[in-house]
């Protein structure tokens, strides 16, 4: 005699898949939206960064031009007010500059407080740093 065995009938639960894209939704989209902001707040960090460092390369440049320490430090300050008002950076913080010459080098050096602006300082999504500082460093051929 052969004895056959029948399955089970399947639990309601395990057959109803009408919820399951909600679950897993709710599941993910939070998981892609923290993913999303992490991109979105590190590359305006990198992006303001990289534009503070090319306007510190380019007030560099121009105090070559300077025929002494006071000139150079002058032609460095209005390069700085030029590259920034085309800079990507939010709010109304100026820019810190710091020139001085050693040794026969002139070093160009910007800051800029990140802590005010809305979206490094209230999201979730930690940045490097809150205080930008670049540097730039360029030969005075004194003769």
């Amino acid at each position: 005699m052969e004895k056959r065995l029948h399955p089970a009938p399947p639990h309601p639960l395990r057959r109803d898949m009408r919820g399951s894209v909600l679950v897993e939704a709710a599941v993910a989209l939070p998981l892609l939206i923290a993913l999303l902001m992490g991109i979105w707040v590190y590359g305006s960090w990198f992006m303001t960064a990289h534009s503070l460092q090319q306007a510190a390369n380019d007030a560099a440049r121009a105090a070559v031009a300077g025929l002494n320490a006071t000139e150079r430090q002058a032609l460095s300050r209005q390069s700085v007010t030029a590259s920034t008002a085309a800079l990507p950076l939010r709010g109304n913080r100026p820019v810190g500059v710091n020139s001085r010459e050693n040794g026969g080098y002139f070093t160009v050096t910007l800051d800029y407080d990140l802590s005010g602006d809305p979206l490094f300082a209230t999201t979730f999504i930690p940045v490097p740093s809150r205080t930008l500082e670049r540097s730039a460093v360029i030969r005075i051929d004194e003769r």
